[in-house]
């Protein structure tokens, strides 16, 4: 029955959401990508959320499923008429898996978690925006990166970094590191907030197996970030879900609330309205994905693009049901 087929390919596609949303979000704040599995699970994703609107087409485009759930609670007649001259009402199977799971409270619990999957996904994205490092960095996560302290046993090409008003904020400098296993690694572009000299200390992230790779110092960076791959909610990808959060109390869910359960659920159903949210969805998946293989290049502003526009679908989804 295509009823279900819709309500499965729905639970199917809000898993999938979910599992990569709570996946990404989960990234150590840093850690550079790819991540093995990301890239696929993104396109199931993709694939599950535009199986929902193939099964609505479907539904849509045949009459004989007249019996679904619509706000009229009319379709499109068919030309064609039973033996009586009637048409036979749907059987109780039917009517059950039509109007089951239509009621008030279901269709604002559904709204309410989608709703939490957006802040999710949001989370993630912005996750995503800080979890790129340089391209060698990412060569030192690939070769086993380990995080160690080191002895300065030489310093050139030293800069000053000043701010506005012309004090020293740090410098930069050329090091050559001696390790704690008594290999030397050299450190181009090392950043220390005081001058570097001989015999000073400092933290490196580094490649046992590829020392020719050198070592990065930057005091100011948590470079053990790159070393640790756990999965685990960070302030950084939930604290920018504040803003989201605030449009859903203050906007989304008093509009919601005057659109009335009849028209969301409409919506709900309708395939031109869920064709423009698997759009988006698929947009934002796009803008994330050079992050997700770890091919992007430096700037957000087209994963920024795709927070804001993932948000103003669904500021735009109540206001558009109370309209209709």
């Amino acid at each position: 029955m295509l009823a279900w087929a819709v309500r499965i390919s729905s639970v199917l596609a809000f898993l999938g959401v979910a599992s990569l949303s709570l996946w990404v979000a989960g990234l150590p704040a840093g850690v550079p990508l790819p991540v093995p599995g990301l890239v696929t699970t993104a396109w199931t994703v993709v694939g599950l959320v535009w199986l929902r609107v193939l099964v609505l087409w479907i539904w849509w485009s045949d009459d004989r499923y007249y019996w679904m759930p619509h706000r009229t609670g009319t379709r499109p007649v068919s030309l064609t008429k039973e033996a009586r001259g009637q048409r036979q009402g749907p059987g109780f199977l039917r009517r059950l898996a039509a109007y089951g799971y239509e009621g008030v409270p279901w269709v604002y619990l559904r709204l309410a978690a989608v709703w939490l999957l957006m802040l999710v996904a949001i989370a993630a994205l912005n996750t995503l925006g800080e979890s790129h490092g340089s391209q060698h960095i990412r060569s030192l996560v690939q070769a086993g990166a380990a995080y160690s302290s080191a002895t300065v046993a030489e310093a050139t090409d030293i800069t000053e970094e000043r701010n506005d008003e012309g004090e020293v904020t740090g410098h930069h400098a050329t090091l050559t590191l001696a390790l704690p296993n008594g290999s030397r690694i050299r450190s181009q572009g090392a950043h220390t907030d005081t001058r570097p000299k001989q015999g000073d200390r400092v933290q490196t992230l580094w490649a046992p197996t590829a020392t020719e790779l050198g070592g990065v110092v930057a005091e100011r960076e948590d470079l053990r970030l790159y070393v640790d791959r756990g999965w685990g909610l960070t302030l950084s990808g939930t604290a920018v879900v504040a803003l989201p959060l605030l449009l859903v109390l203050a906007c989304m869910l008093p509009t919601a609330i005057a659109a009335e359960a009849d028209s969301l659920q409409e919506q709900a159903w309708s395939p031109i309205a869920q064709t423009v949210h698997a759009t988006v969805v698929t947009s934002v998946v796009l803008a994330a994905m050079p992050y997700l293989s770890g091919t992007f290049s430096d700037g957000a502003l087209v994963l920024g693009a795709a927070m804001v526009g993932l948000l103003a679908l669904y500021v735009a989804m109540p206001i558009r049901a109370l309209m209709s």
